[in-house]
């Protein structure tokens, strides 16, 4: 054999090996990086997992707290009214008892009625009864009787219903939208649009703002400490969600919610 024969096949082996090393080396590579992917998920899905298990945590207390105002302070209130109405026939007229009576009932109502909205963002009861759409149509009629700002609830069809944790999170997020509405965009009208198919569950909350909203909210990104901001996120985060703040048509701004896979497990 010659030389130049010998040559031409140890360069042929030695490529072979190159090529043999070159894939054994992206190989482990590829495996290091799929074992640091996993463990990467597995991190994200644990951490998934703790906050899932903290929002149920703080749900469970606001459900006690709501059952306990409803139950013995609304009760004792109601014992209250009745009394003062039996006392309504003993009172004399002319010298200002009556009328120190009807003050005494109307703030007794007015008591009431702040107990029954407080208990009912605590925890929604029509939430578990009737579903998300009748739920947030509630809370919209509950926030008018405040007369603050006033709330429009637009149901734009779809009859799917939605899973009760992932409806308990987008009710908590669109609180959470109105109250940063009420505190920064100075809006006289709000508006929430419903709309669902059998993909897609999409809530829109927009204002007649002054458009800082969107400035607020950048400026709260930015921010470690921005707990309204962040408690929207990781709620939306747990359950697959996205949210998106837009300008509104007429200045205002268009918080547009969107959730997939939004229908129980069961159906």
């Amino acid at each position: 054999m010659r030389f130049s024969d010998i040559l031409i096949i140890g360069t042929a082996v030695m490529c072979l090996l190159s090529i043999l090393v070159i894939v054994l080396v992206i190989f482990q590579q590829k495996q290091v990086i799929q074992h640091k992917l996993a463990i990467r998920d597995k991190d994200l899905q644990l951490q998934k997992e703790r906050l899932m298990a903290i929002l149920q945590g703080q749900e469970q207390e606001r459900k006690r707290i709501a059952e306990d105002l409803h139950d013995e302070v609304g009760a004792q209130l109601s014992v209250l009214k009745l009394n003062l109405n039996q006392l309504q026939p003993l009172l004399k007229t002319g010298n200002g008892e009556l009328e120190q009576l009807k003050e005494t009932k109307d703030f007794t109502d007015t008591i009431i009625q702040h107990l029954r909205f407080i208990s009912q963002s605590l925890h929604p009861q029509a939430l578990e009864n009737l579903g998300l759409s009748k739920a947030l149509d509630s809370f919209c009629n509950l926030m008018n009787k405040n007369k603050q700002v006033k709330i429009l609830f637009k149901d734009e069809g779809g009859l799917q219903h939605v899973d009760i944790e992932k409806a308990l999170n987008i009710y908590r997020v669109v609180q959470e939208l109105i109250n940063n509405i009420l505190k920064h965009a100075q809006a006289t009208q709000i508006e929430i649009t419903y709309r669902s198919t059998p993909n897609l569950l999409q809530i829109n909350v927009t204002d007649n703002g002054n458009g800082l909203l969107l400035r607020s909210l950048e400026n709260s990104r930015q921010k470690t400490g921005s707990l309204g901001l962040k408690n929207i996120e990781s709620r939306l985060n747990v359950i697959g969600g996205s949210i998106r703040y837009l300008p509104g048509q007429n200045c205002g701004t268009n918080a547009e919610i969107r959730l997939e896979n939004f229908q129980s497990a069961e159906e």
